[in-house]
């Protein structure tokens, strides 16, 4: 036995040698960089990727098998653009325990890893060939053990292109010592991260003791310090740290918690938020659960508004199937400048966390509001809440009571589903004050508050994809509203959404004396669509301008200039999607009234359209349509066909100037663009037509002032300004102008108006811009010996006389040419008393060929005395102009 046993050792030894020799002469002989073209090719030919081995690789054999590979890079599928490179990588592994299905590894060194992960729209990714098409699985599993890891300077990023956002960790480090399965291991870590949906920005800190068995389901880090800051979405300068040790067994709902602590603090717009997390201690074993207090503490400081919340669970009791707190307490304050909301709550609370059930039988609390706008200057109120949430089933149930002063409000939610939650709801109430809830200090904001207010900014289409996951079904009915001067009553909503569409249908309210019928809609949430179709009885819009001296300006000095050139700030339109229809009865704004209105709106990101825009108003009725489009410098255009429009009420109602009066059409097409008002003016461009009968233009009295100035004509030697008299008028049987509009200025040369003892022609400019007048009026003389005054003007008949229309819309001015009124009518007696040749002469002297018409009248003398039997007149020149003279009569 013992020389078997001394043969089979010299046997087993020289096998060993043979082996050790055998490795030896590999090991000293074997270049696995030979094999790198091999490789780097077979990679091309299976994978279509270039990989590239820039160092040499070295080999080691013994004791233990490892590899120093140095930089190796790898392209993307049939592209040289690099998908993922290492520029260092170290590792060994032991042979022996290999043979029993054991991974023992030294320290992995790994040093400038990077990789670039994209997913496409389609769903595909870009390492999709790389994953291996073998779908057989080993059926035994190695277990590894690695004495230590050692990660430096490296990354990964992912784009997702359905989605259009990348995510990125970059300056990863990693330190750990020896990783086992079930074996607690000491990490740590230390990367930087970043995404762009949602925005983050943030520096992650981690270390601790952790370990994971997978196989006994048990999870457990101690000593746990882990540390984030940056920006986190809308959180910026966000820190938020995270201590204690835990230790999970799921499976068995196992628990311990101890020294657990989560601090977060950060800016959300200009507010400085701060929550805290304790849970000192909590146990949960299979037949006991027992936790100290816990508490939440959340705070809020802004300018103007200060907010705290505290929630606190006593101490907890009982077994995982029957678990109960002597309770759930809170409270919550708000402070502002001129106010202040305290409430205080609590609760029993019950719960099995075997069947993952809780309760809040009632939650009951009280409100205490301090205000001195409120009409006591203060307000207490109370409400009842209950709550009850069955995880494993994933359903809530809940209702709640609200009274507060004359406020009462019931209602209740259930929630079926968390992962895409179906919620149904009811709301109702009698009456809900806000003025007693809330006082009325927006209605009575200062001045200087008002102008605090940021603008409007262009932040693009909201988005609404949250609402994808959101089923809804439920009813709001309360009996009255009241806030500041406002009341609404009757308020009944029916609100749907099947993760499609979001409908609000029915929709009734009455506002004041105004009711309102329709339904509205909403449509491809992730840049969502507003449908509407709403009818409305009555509406006096001009009640609702809150600030009534901005109310009272516009009608007390309608044509003023505006002291500033107003901007137009159109950038909600950007962001506004709509599609619906809006009819209104009877409706009132800026002092114009209508009826029958219909205004159909299609909104498209920026171009918003309404057509048809109609209404019966003024006697008559409009239809047309107006285009807005404000994706960059707002561009506007109207058209418009009025048709019997008394346009007196009109013009008073609307500018408050009644300065033309009669009835018939008006039709517009202009276009206009800028930023401003003033631009805007400036920027009208178009046409227009005006066509009137039976009416009147205020301001002057064309006969009257002529028939007072007729006896007076040889006294006068030029023009006359007339400032207007509103008590005066000039009646017109038709009139009709077309005016083209550049610039901000409308031209027109076509004025045709017929009056009783004119006829008006005109031509000239209204400047919209500046709102003033250069425009020169001809009427000419048409009376007749009979009726209308026709006799005082008859020395004026056939005549035109100037009227030159000067000043502002508000101020109109008009000249008459009272000289040159004179001159012709000193022409008329002149060719009235000179008939025959001698007329004929003396109108070509006034009007003609005066060198003829002088020979003429010359010649006609001579004849005469010749033939008279007189010596002819002398020739020279002054008795020429002599006799020229006599014959005028000067």
């Amino acid at each position: 036995m013992n020389k078997i046993l001394k043969y089979s050792l010299f046997g087993l030894s020289g096998i060993i040698l043979v082996l050790i020799i055998i490795v030896a002469i590999f090991a000293a002989t074997f270049n696995p960089n030979d094999y790198k073209p091999m490789i780097v090719q077979l990679v091309k030919d299976k994978k279509q990727r270039t990989l590239n081995i820039d160092g040499d690789i070295k080999l080691a054999f013994w004791p233990k098998l490892g590899a120093d590979l140095g930089r190796i890079s790898l392209s993307e599928h049939n592209n040289d653009k690099e998908f993922a490179a290492v520029d260092g990588l170290k590792v060994s592994v032991a042979l022996l325990p290999l043979l029993k299905k054991e991974l023992v590894v030294d320290a992995v060194y790994v040093d400038g890893a990077r990789a670039n992960i994209v997913r496409h729209a389609d769903g595909s990714t870009n390492f999709d060939d790389l994953l291996s098409e073998d779908k057989e699985e080993s059926s035994q599993e190695i277990v590894f053990d690695i004495s230590s890891i050692n990660v430096s300077n490296s990354a990964v990023s992912f784009t997702d292109e359905a989605a259009n956002s990348t995510y990125a960790i970059k300056q990863f480090n990693l330190k750990t010592g020896r990783v086992a399965l079930g074996t607690p291991f000491d990490l740590e870590s230390n990367f930087a991260v970043s995404a762009t949906a949602p925005k983050v920005e943030a520096a992650v800190r981690l270390q601790g003791n952790f370990m994971a068995d997978l196989d006994a389901g048990h999870f457990a880090v101690s000593k746990l310090d882990a540390a984030v800051q940056g920006q986190l979405a809308d959180l910026q300068d966000a820190d938020v740290r995270l201590s204690g040790d835990v230790d999970a067994r799921p499976e068995t709902m196992e628990f311990l918690v101890d020294s657990l602590k989560l601090a977060m603090s950060g800016k959300l717009n200009d507010a400085k938020l701060t929550a805290d997390i304790v849970a000192p201690k909590l146990t949960v074993k299979n037949d006991e659960v027992s936790g100290d207090k816990a508490e939440l503490a959340f705070s809020q400081e802004k300018a103007g508004a200060d907010i705290k919340a505290q929630l606190v669970l006593a101490d907890v009791k009982g077994s995982p199937r029957e678990i109960e707190s002597s309770g759930v307490s809170g409270q919550f304050s708000l402070k502002q400048q001129d106010r202040s909301v305290e409430s205080k709550f609590s609760s029993p609370f019950k719960g099995n966390l075997e069947a993952l059930i809780f309760e809040l039988p009632k939650l009951a609390g009280k409100i205490d509001i301090k205000d001195k706008a409120l009409p006591k200057g203060a307000a207490q109120g109370e409400f009842t809440f209950k709550l009850f949430a069955d995880a494993k089933q994933e359903k809530v149930n809940s209702d709640f009571n609200l009274d507060v002063e004359d406020t009462k409000l019931k209602g209740d939610v259930a929630v079926a589903g968390f992962g895409k939650p179906d919620i149904r709801f009811n709301l109702s109430g009698d009456k809900l004050d806000l003025n007693k809830l809330l006082g009325s200090n927006t209605a009575q904001s200062k001045p200087a508050e008002k102008a605090a207010a940021k603008p409007a900014t262009d932040s693009g289409a909201q988005d609404l994809s949250a609402l994808k996951d959101l089923l809804l079904q439920g009813n709001i009915n309360i009996g009255s509203i009241i806030y500041d001067k406002f009341r609404l009553t009757g308020l009944a909503l029916g609100i749907k959404a099947d993760g499609k569409t979001l409908n609000v249908s029915p929709f009734n309210v009455k506002l004041d004396e105004t009711s309102v019928k329709g339904k509205f809609g909403i449509s491809r949430f992730e840049k969502p669509i507003y449908h509407f179709d709403v009818d409305i009885d009555k509406l006096d819009a001009d009640r609702y301008i809150t600030d009534s001296e901005a109310k009272s300006q516009p009608a007390a000095t309608p044509a003023s200039k505006p002291a500033d050139d107003a901007p137009i700030d159109l950038s909600a339109l950007r962001q506004l999607n709509a599609d619906g229809e809006l009819r209104i009865g009877a409706l009132k704004v800026a002092n114009v009234k209508s009826t029958n209105v219909r205004i159909k709106l299609k909104a498209d990101s920026g171009v918003a359209e309404l057509s048809p825009f109609s209404a019966n108003l003024y006697e008559g009725s409009m239809n047309g349509a107006l285009k807005v489009d404000a994706r960059t410098t707002p561009n506007i255009a109207i058209k418009q066909d009025m048709k019997g429009i008394a346009i007196g009420p009109l013009l008073t109602d609307a500018i408050n100037n009644d300065m033309l009066n009669g009835k018939g059409s008006l039709n517009l097409d202009i276009t206009t663009s800028g930023n401003t008002v003033n631009t805007l003016k400036k920027g009208l461009n178009g046409k227009a037509a005006l066509n009137l009968k039976d009416g009147a233009v205020k301001g002057i009295d064309i006969a009257g002032t002529l028939r007072g100035a007729k006896d007076k004509l040889n006294a006068l030697k030029g023009s006359t300004s007339v400032a207007g008299d509103k008590t005066k008028q000039t009646d017109f049987s038709e009139m009709s102008a077309s005016f083209n509009i550049k610039n901000g200025v409308a031209h027109n040369d076509d004025l045709d108006m017929k009056a009783p003892l004119f006829r008006i022609t005109g031509k000239g400019d209204i400047d919209i811009a500046n709102e003033s007048l250069d425009y020169l009026a001809q009427p000419t003389v048409v009376a007749s010996l009979k009726g209308q005054g026709g006799a005082d003007l008859q020395e004026l008949n056939g005549l035109t006389v100037p009227i030159k229309l000067s000043g502002t819309f508000s101020k109109p001015a008009y000249a008459i040419d009272f000289a040159g009124l004179a001159a012709a009518v000193a022409k008329n007696k002149l060719l009235e008393g000179a008939g025959g040749a001698k007329g004929e002469a003396v109108k070509n002297l006034l009007e003609g060929n005066r060198e003829d018409a002088v020979k003429s009248l010359l010649n006609k003398s001579s004849d005469k005395k010749a033939t008279e039997g007189e010596a002819p007149a002398a020739t020279s020149k002054d008795k020429a102009k002599q006799k020229l003279q006599n014959l005028l009569g000067r």
